[in-house]
């Protein structure tokens, strides 16, 4: 994840951790239980990410995530943890690529602004396709147990992931150029997303 990790500083953490907080009160239900599985399998994601990013998540970010969505709670088995962690990031790519929309419906035609939001709206498209197929393999995994038809390998799983950070890229550097704070802070947070599920999806 060495890519995506140019772009997530502290201040990207910070950013996220205030839209996280702001969800959490906006949801207005209870806050799901933190069980032992979710800290352990945040803590085992959070120790894979040393390894690949010098900024790394924190457990306690990987936690605070998952709170976004009730099911945690109940989630017994990684493979249900990840589908939930991806169906958090895919409902923050939809949130995202929704402000995108409506910005370019108030942006006047043949401009760069017009063309660098209907590049980002097709990203974030591109990037639920792609989480589409990812939670799909994860859904189905088993393990290799002979050749190549007959099972992925644990890699290709955070492999799909990853694949997500070339339109993700895209997207960033089009809103960079704009100077679009609002739509920044939802791409960072995006960004964040991506690498906790990559952390989580090599875990397995």
């Amino acid at each position: 994840m060495s890519a995506t990790s140019i772009f997530f500083s502290a201040i990207a953490i910070m950013l996220l951790s205030t839209t996280i907080a702001a969800e959490s009160s906006a949801s207005g239900g209870a806050k799901p239980k933190v069980t032992n599985f979710m800290v352990e399998a945040c803590k085992n994601a959070s120790m894979k990410n040393k390894i690949y990013d010098p900024n790394p998540i924190t457990q306690e970010f990987c936690v605070s995530t998952l709170m976004l969505d009730n099911r945690s709670a109940e989630a017994k088995d990684l493979h249900s943890l990840i589908h939930i962690a991806i169906d958090i990031l895919k409902g923050q790519v939809v949130a995202a690529n929704g402000n995108v929309k409506q910005m370019l419906q108030d942006t006047k035609n043949g401009t760069a602004t017009m063309r660098a939001l209907s590049y980002c709206m097709v990203d974030y498209d591109r990037m639920v396709s792609i989480l589409n197929i990812c939670d799909t393999m994860i859904k189905e995994y088993h393990g290799r147990k002979g050749g190549a038809n007959d099972g992925l390998l644990s890699s290709e799983l955070p492999a799909c992931v990853e694949r997500v950070d070339k339109p993700f890229i895209d997207c960033w550097l089009g809103l960079l150029a704009m100077e679009a704070k609002k739509l920044l802070d939802e791409n960072f947070a995006v960004g964040m997303s991506v690498t906790l599920n990559f952390c989580l999806a090599s875990t397995i």
